[in-house]
């Protein structure tokens, strides 16, 4: 009777280990899947940015171009030490680990065939890595508006007549315009001549 009570003992305690090894990778797992949440939210925000930026940019080039530099320098402002500091890093700082250290458990003696052995769980982390290599610039694009879209509905005088207001070519097909105004023009720029 001794002996299995200390088999049972024996496995209880591995259980225990188990579960605490069970515990701290749940925990670890939320940890992880709310870092994701977090960066897709920062990729969200930062493609919604650039296509807002490309729009400005288009703007003011049809505007005013020669402002484009004290636009340049205001979007690199916001790169400076000051202008980032109103949020502190979200990169936690080093700390002691959160899972237990797996402990190897005493294999079951040779007296208890029917017992199998507990098993150690290693811990692996996740890296930042993004799901996709595409640029961000790409992402950016695939939100802008389809302007080319956009331009390949208007009627071919109305293309004509932007081409003409912008300083393009306007002879050729509707889609070889649309093609040459398409980084030129804005949504507002179509709205405008076709109302």
């Amino acid at each position: 009777m001794q002996l299995l009570a200390a088999k049972f003992n024996q496995i209880a305690t591995a259980i225990e280990t188990t579960n605490a090894q069970i515990a701290a990778l749940q925990a670890k797992l939320s940890e992880l899947q709310e870092h994701q949440q977090q960066l897709l939210s920062v990729e969200q925000a930062c493609q919604s940015a650039l296509a807002q930026v490309g729009t400005a940019l288009a703007m003011l080039n049809h505007v005013d171009p020669a402002e484009i530099g004290t636009f340049k320098a205001a979007v690199e402002a916001q790169f400076g030490t000051d202008a980032i500091a109103f949020l502190e890093s979200g990169t936690p700082t080093p700390a002691e680990p959160v899972e237990p250290e797996p402990t190897a458990p005493t294999a079951p003696e040779p007296a208890a065939p029917d017992v199998e052995p507990a098993i150690d769980v290693e811990v692996t982390t996740a890296t930042d890595t993004p799901a996709t290599d595409e640029p961000i610039e790409l992402a950016a694009k695939a939100t802008s508006p389809d302007i080319e879209g956009m331009l390949n509905k208007m009627t071919i005088q109305s293309i004509r007549k932007l081409a003409a207001a912008k300083g393009a070519d306007g002879k050729g097909t509707r889609a070889a315009i649309a093609g040459r105004l398409k980084a030129i023009v804005t949504q507002a720029d179509i709205w405008n001549a076709t109302a």
